[in-house]
Formats: C-alpha cells, sequence, structure tokens
C-alpha cells in the first residue's frame, strides 16, 4: 500500500511540476508577445506621427476676423456671472446650515417637548414623587 501512495505522490508531484513549468512558459509568452505587440504598436505610430509631419496642410477656409475685444467682454461677462452664481450657492449653503443647525436645536429642545405633553394634576403629582 506505501508503494502505491508513493507512486501516487510522485505521479501527483510530476503533474504539479509538469503545470508549474507550463504556466511559466505561458507566462513568458505572453509577456513576449505583449512586448512585441507594444513594440509593434510604437512603430505604427511613429510611422504615422512621421506621415503626418510630412505632410503640407492647407486650410480648409480662411481664417475670420475676430473682434478680440468683444470677446473679452463676453468672457468678462461670464466670469462676472459665474461669480455671482457662486455667491448665491455659497449663500444657499449658508441657508442649509443654518437651517439644520436650528432643526437640531428644536429636536434636543426638552422644554418644549415637556411643554406639548398634557399634564394632569395626577400626573404633576406622579412627577412630583418620582424626582423625591
Amino acid at each position: 500500500m506505501d508503494s502505491e501512495d508513493i507512486t501516487l505522490e510522485e505521479k501527483c508531484e510530476n503533474l504539479m511540476n509538469v503545470v508549474v513549468e507550463s504556466r511559466k512558459r505561458f507566462g513568458k509568452m505572453c509577456v513576449e508577445y505583449e512586448q512585441k505587440s507594444s513594440l509593434m504598436e510604437n512603430k505604427m505610430l511613429n510611422l504615422q506621427l512621421e506621415t503626418l509631419s510630412n505632410l503640407r496642410f492647407k486650410p480648409m477656409s480662411k481664417i475670420l476676423n475676430i473682434d478680440v475685444d468683444i470677446m473679452k467682454k463676453e468672457v468678462d461677462n461670464f466670469a462676472a456671472d459665474i461669480l455671482e452664481r457662486q455667491k448665491r450657492i455659497e449663500n444657499l449653503k449658508k441657508n442649509v446650515r443654518n437651517a439644520q443647525h436650528i432643526v437640531l436645536q428644536l429636536k434636543e429642545d426638552k422644554i418644549d417637548k415637556k411643554l406639548r405633553k398634557p399634564l394632569t394634576a395626577e400626573e404633576m403629582l406622579a412627577v412630583a414623587k418620582s424626582t423625591k
């Protein structure tokens, strides 16, 4: 029985070694493939860049004469609008924080909760007795 176990163990170990070696080979092949494919990709990109750099481009249409002062005014107006909206947003955030603070204060207000409960004379006596 021991010889069979040893042979099974040896077979299993041999198979595991085969698996490990095949994984190593496959891993090396994957790395080599990745290196070769990235090298080819780089060569193709360099060729495209070289081709594009050798071409002379002609504009499809002439550049229009743009009034720079008007564009500056529009940009300034846009910036002012953004600042105004930002101030409004900050005010809204402040109002929300204040409202949240008020809500928390109302939730923690114990006197108001006691006042909301209707008290009868018996309840007042029971509360007075329990506090002594």
